[in-house]
């Protein structure tokens, strides 16, 4: 019993001297490692996440974290202060999501790079350079679930509510009337089947229809070539008899008219010589004959008698 005390003895010690040995050499390892501070920040739950957890950039060890706390100035806000190898460079694009180690239930930070912004990110944790802590695919798989069992169960509410007795009632009902609609729509697509059919010829006459208009355009058009040279013509006609008609008044007016105005000033004369003739017959006839009787003379004439 003595040689097995011993040996468990030994082993014990060897043990806590191999686990000492490892504990230091990685105390020493962090103290000579230079590192820089960020602060991550996020309203929503981190839970897994602790003091000590791993930080990845782009799947990289790159820091751990070194406190998990509420914003004294913003208590609805979790700050979580990280030390982040200095070598490593950040910008202002960086982002942080969570990340489950396996099935422990420990969660890490994985920095992310949007590469929306290149500015160098300054370190010390000012609220200006705060790093946002963004829900992962997980959170985000894990809220859509949600979302999509809560519009399930209300799709599962409405379909009850639509199946209900009057609403199936409706619907049968609304079935007869299209299946009617439907052999009404069969008629129809017979009676429309056979308009096409007598498409063809309606085409063909209408083409027929269209040649004879064509045909009609075109003498209508040598009809109106022909009434244009036929009015040219009347219209010239026109010219030529306004000239006409115009020298014929000018000649009535300076000749025709005065030679009527002395054949109506003659004509008048010769009517009074015939009425004096016609006078005379009526009250001498026999002067037609024998002549007229010499006029008595007159006073100083030769031949002249004072009456007594």
């Amino acid at each position: 019993m003595g040689k097995d005390s011993y040996a468990l003895a030994t082993g014990l010690f060897m043990a806590t001297l191999i686990i000492s040995i490892v504990v230091i050499v990685n105390w020493l390892g962090d103290d000579q490692r230079q590192t820089q501070t960020y602060v991550a920040t996020t309203r929503d739950s981190v839970t897994g996440l602790k003091t000590g957890s791993t930080v990845y950039y782009r799947g990289i060890d790159v820091g751990k974290v070194s406190a998990v706390r509420f914003d004294t100035n913003n208590p609805s806000m979790i700050v979580v202060p990280i030390e982040v190898d200095n070598t490593v460079r950040l910008n202002r694009g960086v982002y942080a999501t969570l990340e489950y180690q396996g099935v422990t239930g420990l969660t890490q930070i994985a920095l992310k790079d949007s590469g929306d912004n290149p500015e160098p990110l300054p370190s010390g944790g000012s609220p200006d350079t705060r790093i946002p802590i963004k829900p992962s695919l997980i959170d985000r798989l894990s809220v859509a679930g949600e979302d999509t069992v809560k519009e399930t169960h209300e799709l599962v509410l409405r379909l009850n509510q639509l199946l209900d007795k009057n609403n199936i009632q409706q619907m049968k009902q609304i079935l007869t009337n299209i299946e009617a609609a439907t052999s009404q729509f069969s008629a129809l697509q017979n009676s429309a089947d056979k308009a096409l059919t007598q498409v063809p010829a309606l085409t063909a006459d209408a083409r027929h229809a269209l040649s004879e208009v064509n045909e009609l355009t075109g003498e209508f058009k040598q009809l109106s070539q022909q009434i244009r040279q036929e009015l040219t013509v009347l219209s010239r006609q026109s010219g030529d008899l306004m000239q006409t008609g115009a020298s014929v008044g000018q000649q009535l007016l300076q000749t025709t008219m005065p030679r009527a105005n002395t054949l109506m000033l003659q004509m008048q004369a010769t009517i009074h010589r015939f009425d004096r003739v016609a006078t005379m017959l009526e009250t001498d006839p026999q002067a037609f004959l024998l002549g007229a009787e010499p006029l008595s003379p007159g006073p100083g004439e030769p031949g002249f008698k004072a009456s007594q």
